[in-house]
């Protein structure tokens, strides 16, 4: 019964050991290719992992960076808003002051500098004196034209004077009269009908 026994006993342990061997050698023969399998399928795990990690950091600062400029936007828009009112405000008080300035000013002047009466009356005295200037200007201009018409005149009988003179067939000798002679110079026909 022992031999029984040891048989028995040491044939599954024995195969057991031998198919444990089989089954290392079976697996060093694909261990290469297992670690390889191995590392790859970690590399792919950990890219992924990265990568969803980068998108999400990604996603992250898009957000904060469309809320920070739509912050900043929004400030430097007030901002305009508040420079544009001011520089009206500033307008509007700097007009209004002027023009307070201007009417005290004038109050001022017109109360303490320039007497309204004595005003009146220098304005009088420059238009009556404006008016005998215009009239003497007037008679000075009429006694010009007057003293032309005549210097006209004057040149206008020296100038037929000389055409008259040259033209010598027109003047009067002793045996014949001519046309510049006067007609009472020629006979006694109307005489006195000319001088009355």
């Amino acid at each position: 019964m022992a031999k029984f026994y040891s048989e028995y006993y040491q044939l599954p342990r024995f195969s057991v050991i031998e198919s444990f061997y089989e089954e290392v050698q079976e697996t060093e023969k694909f261990r290469l290719k297992e670690i390889s399998a191995a590392v790859k399928i970690q590399a792919l795990w950990r890219m992924y992992r990265q990568r969803k990690h980068y998108l999400e950091e990604k996603w992250a600062v898009k957000i904060i960076k469309r809320v920070y400029i739509g912050y900043r936007t929004r400030k430097n828009f007030w901002k305009l808003i508040n420079q544009q009112l001011a520089h009206h405000r500033l307008m509007f008080f700097s007009s209004a002051a002027t023009a307070i300035q201007r009417i005290y000013r004038g109050f001022y002047s017109r109360k303490y500098f320039h007497d309204f009466g004595a005003r009146k009356k220098y304005l009088k005295h420059i238009e009556g004196k404006n008016e005998r200037r215009i009239t003497k200007m007037h008679e000075y201009a009429k006694q010009q034209e007057i003293e032309e018409q005549r210097r006209q005149e004057d040149y206008a009988r020296m100038e037929f004077y000389k055409l008259a003179s040259s033209l010598h067939h027109l003047t009067s000798t002793k045996a014949i009269p001519g046309v510049y002679r006067g007609l009472e110079e020629v006979s006694d026909f109307g005489k006195h009908t000319l001088k009355t």
